[in-house]
């Protein structure tokens, strides 16, 4: 009774601790050295399950809670001990729900052939199923680029992105036969999934529907303001700047601003530091490009807010208000008057027409030094410009195990010192 006891608050601790570590996966204000010793927290519990004698007593269990975290704790058990086929039994015969849970167990486990056993679930009829293992095989890329080709045009959309995302970069044929019909796909994932496709595959029309999409009004996706943001010249990033000028397009707009290094976009964003409204994402996007941490004489203390602030969701009285806590709540509110007299004095090193990141010209050792040391949450977009860049030849899986991240950004050190830093269109053929 007493090892039961232990395991249930290993599977407890386990769930919790998955939950914490899936919320620095995307924080913004984690390193991942720091996301590192999260994990090891997670880990630690993890292991304590892998036992057989504690599958029937508290793992197998686990799968009637409709709790996410304990799912995936619970399914990571299973696969760590071997049990593969339970595993994938209970991911054919589980909801939607349980089905997502699941399938992100599979996508960090280290448990070996997987690659395999997933391909043969492509071959049943479950539309949902096939997206869940298209999504696993794309993310572990485990499956041959000509495996995922053949779901590019499937009639379910997630399974659409799901293989374009795992088929970077496609061959040229496929390139020619389904890319012009899926850059102009009616459903927006499946275009900006096609954008990131083409780049990776050096496609000049992929980059062009990429700036027709910033154009249109109806079309700003934040992938596709991202994806000019980061492969755009002074004339891509001074379109962005004139976002924003509309209210409800200027969060998302500072957020790809911030991967331009630009110094127009630089003085954009300072400019909307005095904005309360949004001057956290724009002080977020400033630090980034220039290099200076908001943080000492920098930002103001703990607790302060400045005049106008919208109130934190869990203190709004409005009715009907979005409670939900966000990432960039936990961003510094930047102390405007230091931030200006800081850019008066460092203006003069940042020349027009040279892109920057974290206050470096940009090159593929910045991009990789960038990858290392910057927030988590910033993290995911520098990984897919990596990957447009080296076309697809190096993806830092940024949602894996910190171990396997840095074990993918070692490998990609030869090749970025290597890599052209201009912008992309430069690039494409």
């Amino acid at each position: 009774m007493v090892l039961v006891d232990v395991w249930e608050e290993h599977l407890d601790e386990a769930a919790f601790r998955w939950t914490q570590w899936e919320r620095a996966l995307v924080a913004p204000d984690f390193t991942l050295e720091e996301t590192a010793k999260r994990e090891e927290r997670l880990l630690a519990h993890l292991e304590g399950l892998e036992e057989e004698a504690a599958l029937d007593t508290v793992v197998r269990p686990a799968f009637d809670s409709e709790e996410q975290a304990l799912i995936s704790a619970a399914t990571y058990a299973l696969l760590s001990l071997g049990k593969v086929d339970e595993v994938l039994v209970r991911l054919r015969e589980g909801n939607a729900e349980t089905r997502t849970a699941m399938s992100r167990a599979l996508e960090v486990s280290e448990a070996p052939g997987l690659g395999p056993a997933l391909i043969a679930l492509l071959k049943l009829g479950d539309a949902d199923l096939q997206v869940h293992a298209l999504g696993v095989l794309a993310f572990r890329r485990e499956a041959a680029v000509e495996v995922l080709e053949r779901f590019v045009l499937h009639d379910e959309p997630r399974a659409r992105m799901a293989a374009l995302h795992g088929a970077r970069p496609l061959s040229e044929e496929s390139a020619r036969r389904w890319l012009p019909a899926l850059l102009d796909s009616a459903h927006p994932g499946s275009r900006v999934a096609a954008m990131e496709a083409g780049l990776a595959s050096g496609v000049r029309g992929a980059w062009e529907a990429c700036r027709e999409a910033v154009r249109r009004p109806s079309a700003h996706a934040p992938e596709t303001l991202e994806l000019l943001s980061l492969g755009g010249d002074e004339e891509d990033t001074a379109l962005l700047v004139t976002l924003l000028k509309t209210p409800e397009l200027q969060s998302r707009t500072l957020w790809a601003l911030g991967f331009s290094g630009r110094v127009v976009a630089m003085e954009a964003c300072l400019a909307l530091t005095e904005n309360a409204s949004v001057a956290r994402l724009a002080g977020e996007a400033f630090s980034a490009m220039t290099g200076l941490r908001l943080e000492g004489p920098y930002c103001l203390p703990p607790g302060e807010w400045p005049e106008g602030a919208p109130p934190a969701p869990e203190e709004s009285e409005e009715p009907g208000a979005d409670l939900t806590r966000h990432p960039e709540d936990d961003l510094p509110w930047p102390e405007v008057t230091a931030v200006r007299a800081w850019w008066e004095t460092a203006r003069g090193r940042f020349v027009k027409g040279q892109r920057y990141l974290l206050g470096q010209p940009f090159s593929g050792p910045v991009l990789l030094e960038a990858l290392e040391s910057s927030p988590m949450r910033r993290r995911h977009v520098l990984a897919r410009e990596l990957a447009i860049r080296t076309r697809g030849q190096h993806v830092i899986p940024t949602r894996a195990s910190t171990h396997r991240q840095r074990t993918a950004i070692a490998q990609a050190r030869g090749t970025c010192a290597r890599m052209k830093s201009t912008p992309l269109a430069s690039t494409l053929r």
